[in-house]
């Protein structure tokens, strides 16, 4: 292996290590004491900012998914035999039937209850990392006033990505305002920002975008193009629960890498950018599933060895084919219930869900076509990223249908990665529309 490649090679597994060492020191320094979690939940069920619905659609105060706050709110505050078992593999509570997470969380903190009727088990699958800053602000804060802060971060990052986008050079201006655009009016955040799960990972993939924008040097070599991605993919993998942020980081980071490489195009690129966006995702893939990975050794060597095999048997369980339903084969059933549900992007409106998709559809078609007109052109080869990485949540889809099919009200919102995306494709400035790297680039360097 020559050493252009291990050099990068090397970073990346360092930062990967650094990252998770990272992750399990928050994990354990962050919890806050169980008896102030429990006096937090049941002041928010007193003041109705928690209640029994495990779903309240279109809700903005409290957020849509309440299922997964109720969920966390139980690891934060659930008995467990000692502090690491707390942070890595934390105990949940179910019922044997239908289970209802927030009807079960009063009842587990407002009274005495027999908790041997309940089905007891290790929640060890993720590393929980929305825990970390949702635990930080319960030790000070109310439930309703954490909500506050997560949606002020998520719609604040937003900003940033909007202003860092403003003053780039002509691709990563165009990609970085459709990115922001999009974020802010069809990722239905007013109902998902709030989330104790939701929010703070989108905020952390909006700031991690910011950072590929701000310093695109970042971009220009595998040097920094490989262990950032990889550390981007580390950051987004500790805060998902497969909440769909990861298809939508690795679309976004890939059309951000290719737009702020051929900016600086001038400036010193030694990786050209139809092959840094690609190694971009491979990095942060790897980062991510490293990431998961290490979470289960670790889990399994400090709390218990059962916790691997429910990690396996849900992994299974969302990776198989869903029934057949209206027709749809198998395979096909998840994509129809995210159009069934695009409608959850357009603040409840069906119709306009479903011409919204319709009409990325087409956009996403047009670019093509356009491209394959200009094939001949240095274009084309760029249009044909961005529009490979507007198809990253569709791979996501066929890699975890089931997943898909169950979650669709929420995993709806990977679509946004294409709705920002195929625009830009469309629109991608030719060598004629930039003859050079652009005014912020140069200056930049000259800087």
């Amino acid at each position: 292996m020559s050493r252009s490649v291990r050099s990068p090679v090397a970073r990346a597994v360092g930062v990967v290590l650094v990252a998770n060492a990272c992750f399990l020191a928050l994990s354990l320094v962050t919890l806050a004491p169980r008896e102030t979690v429990v006096r937090r939940i049941q002041t928010a069920f007193a003041a109705g900012e928690l209640g029994d619905a495990d779903y309240t659609p279109f809700d903005a105060r409290r957020g849509w998914h309440q299922y997964n706050d109720c969920l966390l709110l139980q690891l934060l505050s659930n008995e467990n035999p000692s502090q690491v078992q707390r942070a890595l593999a934390p105990t949940i509570y179910s019922h044997s039937g239908a289970d209802r997470k927030c009807a079960l969380l009063r009842a587990l903190v407002s009274a005495p209850t027999d908790r041997d009727t309940l089905v007891r088990s290790q929640y060890a699958r993720y590393w929980h990392g929305s825990r970390v800053p949702v635990a930080l602000g319960l030790r000070r804060l109310e439930l309703a006033q954490v909500r506050t802060l997560l949606a002020g971060a998520v719609w604040l990052a937003i900003g940033m990505l909007a202003l860092a986008a403003y003053k780039s050079g002509p691709r990563t201006r165009l990609t970085g305002l459709s990115i922001a655009l999009t974020a802010a009016t069809v990722w239905a955040l007013p109902y998902f920002a709030p989330g104790l799960t939701h929010g703070p990972g989108d905020a952390a993939l909006l700031l991690g975008l910011v950072v590929v924008i701000a310093w695109p040097r970042v971009t220009i070599d595998f040097r920094g193009i490989v262990p950032y991605a990889a550390a981007f993919g580390c950051v987004i993998a500790f805060f998902e629960m497969l909440t769909g942020q990861l298809p939508i980081a690795a679309a976004w980071l890939a059309a951000l890498t290719l737009a702020s490489n051929r900016d600086q195009g001038q400036a010193g690129a030694v990786v050209d950018a139809r092959v840094a966006a690609p190694t971009a995702v491979a990095a942060f893939a790897v980062g991510a599933a490293a990431t998961l990975l290490i979470k289960q050794a670790i889990a399994v060597s400090l709390t218990e060895p059962g916790v691997i095999d429910q990690f396996a048997s849900n992994l299974r369980h969302y990776m198989s084919v869903p029934d057949y339903e209206r027709g749809w084969p198998g395979m096909l059933e998840p994509f129809g219930r995210l159009f069934r549900k695009s409608g959850n992007l357009t603040y409840g409106h069906a119709v306009a869900g479903y011409v919204l998709v319709v009409a990325m559809v087409f956009t996403w078609l047009a670019s093509a076509i356009r491209g394959w007109r200009a094939r001949h052109d240095d274009p084309w080869p760029d249009r044909l990223v961005v529009l490979g990485a507007a198809l990253i949540p569709a791979v996501w889809v066929l890699v975890l249908p089931n997943h898909t099919y169950i979650h669709a009200g929420f995993m709806v919102r990977i679509l946004v990665a294409p709705l920002a995306l195929a625009p830009v494709a469309l629109f991608w400035p030719t060598q004629r529309d930039t003859p050079g790297a652009g005014p912020s680039a140069t200056g930049r360097e000259a800087a």
